[in-house]
């Protein structure tokens, strides 16, 4: 006899006193309580809307994450979204088509380079071989069978002779397969990129190997290994300079602590892109680390005047305004004279020699009101003897 499935409440350990208003209410359970909506939505205890729905109510507000909440969307069609947003997708992939067609024909028409002296210098991509495993042309597998009828041929066919080129030709097999077996038994040298080799390679060629290596420092900055990062990122960079090229390397020298290193990859992505607001950001913080607050504070400025919401700057621009004086002008000083800046209202006199003269009175006056008290004192002293 087969085995009977487990009810759902046996499988997650449930009682049925638990699909109940209050105690559902009680749970702060995420996990306890997928398991009672998945129990109510089965159906295996009753239909009970009112109740998976209060489950569902609190389960998102304990979890509003789970896994039960997604919602499978059926694929985009025609009928299913907006003329105008069909037709911007439409015209979104062919787009992309026609990059990828326009960087096929770019590739191969770069794979063969031709030198000065007419010969090849890589070979052809995807090309069949005219010649055999052995080098030659004639072998036997090339030519068509004598027909059955074609008596002439047939007589000046000569056995002994093909037995001798089949034995020729089995032996050349056998000398090319030990050749390869020699060949794959050497410790083989892998060199992805040969260094005299960059120079012959086109442009989508090097926008292809830049990518690719930009996407390993990507796989080697996620497992934390930053100087693997930095070296892929360095190769992608002098494959083809990109303005994401230089922005990794410069978050890869701020985890190495090469914070001036770092300031300068922000600076050539800024020269790609000026607005770039994440390399604005990460030169915010080298400089910061490199102990220069207030060049920092001049670039998390400059990211504020291009998103004033930007929560990092803002946060950026309170702690260095409670580590350095800074005072806002309100207006630009269009030269170096600084004097206009310090205008006094009104003149206030010194009042320093006054105060001099008054402590100098008080002073002597202290001193024979003392020297009195003195005298006075010394004419009244009493003897103590000690007993």
């Amino acid at each position: 006899m087969a085995n009977k499935p487990k009810r759902l409440l046996e499988k997650y350990d449930l009682l049925l006193e638990h699909l109940d208003f209050g105690y559902i209410g009680r749970c702060s359970d995420g996990v306890e309580l997928e398991r009672i909506v998945k129990v109510l939505r089965s159906g295996e205890e009753g239909f009970f809307p009112q109740l998976t729905e209060f489950a569902e109510q609190q389960l998102r507000r304990v979890k509003p994450g789970s896994k039960l909440f997604r919602r499978d969307t059926p694929l985009v069609t025609r009928d299913s979204v907006a003329g105008s947003r069909w037709e911007e997708h439409c015209r979104e992939m062919e787009n992309w088509e026609e990059s990828m067609r326009s960087l096929r024909k770019d590739m191969l028409e770069g794979s063969r380079v031709v030198v000065d002296d007419g010969e090849d210098l890589l070979p052809p991509v995807r090309s069949v071989p005219t010649e055999s495993f052995g080098g030659s042309s004639g072998s036997s597998g090339g030519k068509q069978r004598i027909k059955s009828c074609d008596y002439e041929s047939w007589s000046r066919y000569d056995p002994d002779t093909e037995i001798l080129k089949m034995d020729l030709e089995e032996e050349r097999y056998k000398d090319f397969v030990k050749e390869q077996n020699e060949k794959n038994s050497k410790k083989a040298i892998i060199e992805e990129l040969p260094p005299d080799g960059t120079k012959n390679l086109t442009e989508s060629e090097r926008k292809v190997l830049a990518t690719k290596f930009k996407e390993k420092g990507n796989d080697h900055f996620r497992a934390k290994e930053y100087e693997l990062a930095l070296a892929e990122y360095g190769n992608s960079v002098k494959m083809w300079p990109t303005a994401a090229g230089f922005n990794n390397r410069a978050m890869a020298h701020i985890k190495l602590f090469h914070f001036k290193d770092a300031i300068a990859d922000c600076d050539e992505c800024l020269k790609f892109e000026p607005e770039n607001i994440k390399a604005l950001l990460r030169k915010g913080q080298a400089l910061c680390s490199d102990d220069k607050r207030r060049e920092a504070y001049q670039i998390y400025s400059q990211v504020l005047l291009l998103d004033p919401s930007n929560k990092l700057a803002l946060n950026a621009i309170a702690d260095l305004r409670r580590q350095l004086p800074i005072e806002e002008v309100g207006g630009c000083c269009s030269s170096d004279d600084f004097a206009d800046l310090i205008k006094p209202k009104k003149l206030v006199k010194d009042k320093l020699p006054d105060a001099v003269k008054a402590l100098q009175t008080e002073t002597a006056r202290i001193v024979r009101n003392s020297s009195k008290q003195d005298q006075q004192g010394s004419s009244k002293k009493v003897l103590i003897e000690e007993l």
